[in-house]
C-alpha cells in the first residue's frame, strides 16, 4: 500500500467524490482546498453538502489525527463549484 497523497476533483457540484476507491488506513490526514478553486469544498462523509461538511475556502487547510487507524474511503468531498479541487495526505498507520 503506497502513501495516501493525492487530488480529488468535484465534477459536478452538489455531487459527493469520494477521496480514495481503495482502502488506505490512517491515523492523520490532511485536506487543503486548491487555491485555483472557485469556492468552498466540503469535507464529510458519504452525505456530504455544503450544510453538512466541513467548509474549506480556497488555501484552507484541516489535519484530523486519529486514535486508531481510520479508512481513507470513509471520506467524501463536495464542491460549490463544478472542477474544485482537494489535496489529500495521509499518515500511514
Amino acid at each position: 500500500m503506497g502513501l495516501p497523497i493525492g487530488t480529488v476533483v468535484v465534477a459536478a457540484a452538489g455531487t459527493a467524490e469520494q477521496v480514495v476507491a481503495s482502502g488506505n488506513a490512517v491515523s492523520a490526514v490532511s485536506f487543503k482546498a486548491r487555491l485555483a478553486n472557485a469556492g468552498a469544498v466540503y469535507v464529510g462523509d458519504d452525505a456530504v453538502v455544503a450544510a453538512t461538511g466541513f467548509e474549506l475556502q480556497p488555501g484552507d487547510e484541516i489535519t484530523l489525527s486519529f486514535r486508531e487507524a481510520v479508512d481513507l474511503r470513509r471520506f467524501y468531498v463536495d464542491a460549490a463549484n463544478n472542477n474544485d479541487s482537494l489535496d489529500y495526505a495521509g499518515v500511514s498507520s
